[in-house]
């Protein structure tokens, strides 16, 4: 018993002497402390202009606090919008908060890190997860975050041209209306690889993601024993031209009934997607373009979309955009077509004013037309 009571005295005593020695408190050890800085940048209009379709949320003015070797870097943007509506006669208007968010991305090690996006305006959490880079050639993602299907779906709502997602890639890419999939704005819980690889005068040749996906959306429990596989392939043959295409092969879980009738709420379906499209970006013009097909149990439907930018002053864009989406290629009355023009006035960085006049005229149904003003302020 005495034996066990002098050691346990040694190992407290061994303890608070590391503990001293850490804090500084042991003149004879060599001080030691943990380095703590805050500061803030602000990316430059040549390093935005420079950023890919596929990088996706990028920090433009971050707050940046490092804790000894790790680094927490916090940013975010906020979008407010004015809509003047008129359809088949009926006209609105509203003034209303469409996005807050707020993100964190933390630097644990070289390798290992983590990201947090946040709707304050929803208060839904969008994206948690965590990435491992064993390189830029290869990095594994495990967590919940945007899809890797098609460009649109993944560009930032910060630099879109319009104000919402084209409609071929809301249906298709299953961000929102469609009602057998529901809206959950294309994010969802899966494990991914993607990098780049072979390098080609400046630049990468290639950009990969390949990976497995509950299926089921954003913020959503798994609701069946499949998985989606989804992949995305970028190439970039020439420094202002990039090529890509992309798939999904999964099976849905129907939210509600098919509304042509193959399949019912609850039940299992096959869901498949592919797209095929191309981005330019040059300094004075961007154009952006691609084409989605889709198999829902048998439906087919297609959809594609042509946008375009120019810039016409330091601080001034015209806008313009047309989508197509036959949601079942057998029946022509389900065509919708949408024309878009406006302009977008960037009064600091990542801070623009978009206008924009859009109007939309489904085959069957009420044509819309419509002019929505964003304000939206990137911090």
């Amino acid at each position: 018993m005495k034996f066990k009571s002098l050691a346990l005295i040694a190992i407290c005593l061994s303890f608070f002497q590391n503990v001293f020695a850490i804090v500084g408190t042991d003149s004879t050890s060599q001080e030691k402390s943990i380095d703590i800085k805050l500061y803030s940048t602000t990316a430059s209009d040549k390093e935005l202009k420079a950023q890919r379709t596929i990088d996706g949320e990028k920090p433009v003015q971050p707050l940046n606090l490092i804790i000894g070797p790790r680094k927490l870097t916090l940013w975010g943007y906020a979008q407010t919008g004015y809509t003047i509506k008129d359809a088949d006669g009926t006209k609105t208007n509203a003034l209303d908060i469409t996005r807050i968010i707020l993100m964190a991305r933390g630097e644990l090690t070289n390798q290992l890190s983590f990201f947090i996006m946040y709707d304050a305006a929803k208060s839904q959490l969008h994206e948690y997860y965590a990435e491992y880079a064993f390189s830029s050639t290869l990095k594994l993602r495990i967590g919940q975050y945007k899809q890797p299907f098609t460009l649109e779906s993944v560009i930032s709502p910060t630099i879109l041209n319009n104000i919402s997602y084209d409609n071929s890639i809301l249906y298709l890419a299953g961000i929102a209306t469609d009602p057998c999939i529901g809206n959950h704005v294309g994010r969802d819980a899966g494990i991914m690889f993607t990098g780049d690889f072979f390098k080609y005068k400046t630049w990468k040749l290639f950009n990969y993601s390949i990976g497995v996906f509950n299926g089921t959306g954003m913020n959503q429990k798994e609701n069946n024993s499949q998985k989606d596989i989804i992949g995305q392939l970028n190439i970039t043959p020439i420094k202002s031209l990039m090529l890509s295409s992309s798939f999904i092969l999964g099976t849905g879980h129907a939210e509600s009934d098919n509304p042509y009738g193959v399949f019912k709420a609850d039940q299992n379906y096959k869901r498949n997607r592919w797209s095929c499209g191309a981005e330019v970006k040059t300094s004075p013009l961007y154009a952006r373009s691609e084409y989605i097909i889709g198999n829902d149990a048998g439906i087919h439907s297609k959809g594609y979309y042509i946008d375009f930018e120019a810039h016409i002053l330091p601080k001034f864009d015209i806008v313009a955009d047309y989508d197509y989406l036959k949601k079942n290629n057998t029946l022509d009355n389900s065509v919708t077509h949408t024309y878009l023009a406006g302009f977008q006035y960037w009064v600091y960085k990542r801070c623009r004013i978009l206008s924009e006049y859009v109007k939309t005229q489904p085959k069957i149904g009420a044509t819309t037309n419509a002019w929505i003003t964003q304000f939206q302020i990137g911090f």
